[in-house]
């Protein structure tokens, strides 16, 4: 009896996660982000994929949900052909390293989106929401090395 009471408790402890929030590992695309803060990274972000086609649904402080409709190959291939196919993207901005911050994505496939049906199916190809994430860290990168308040860089007072 004690024996099954321990594995019950291992068990309930090993579940106890936050939901939702992706960590490193596959089918998550992502970056890390030197000397920019949560909020830079998120403007930067909600440019990009703006850029890119996606309405931004939710932003929170760590945390942004974009949402765009599917092409029509999207949706005929992937889809129904009475409702259109949305790609809803998750986004957060978690802690790495000192100065760092890793910017990481999951992509979905949503069919019947708002319905009493919907469903959510993982995208396997991460490709274009790397590049995304990609161009992000570019942004940020290349914002960090030219403030537009005219201030010195890190690089600058460091003498690089």
């Amino acid at each position: 009896m004690l024996a099954w009471l321990g594995l019950c408790l291992c068990a309930l402890l090993a579940g106890c996660r936050s939901p939702g929030k992706p960590t490193a590992g596959p089918g998550i695309a992502m970056v890390e982000i030197h000397g920019s803060s949560p909020s830079e990274i998120s403007a930067r972000a909600e440019d990009v994929f703006r850029q890119n086609g996606y309405q931004l649904v939710h932003s929170g402080p760590n945390d942004l949900l974009f949402e765009r409709e599917g092409s029509r190959m999207e949706t005929f291939t992937y889809g129904s052909w009475l409702d259109p196919l949305w790609i809803r993207v998750k986004a957060y901005i978690v802690p790495s390293a000192a100065a760092t911050l890793r910017l990481e994505c999951k992509a979905w496939m949503v069919t019947d989106k708002g319905g009493v049906t919907e469903d959510e199916v993982p995208v396997t190809h991460l490709h274009p929401y790397q590049k995304l994430l990609d161009e992000v860290a570019r942004r940020c990168n290349l914002a960090a090395s030219h403030p537009s308040d005219g201030s010195p860089t890190t690089n600058q007072i460091q003498g690089r």
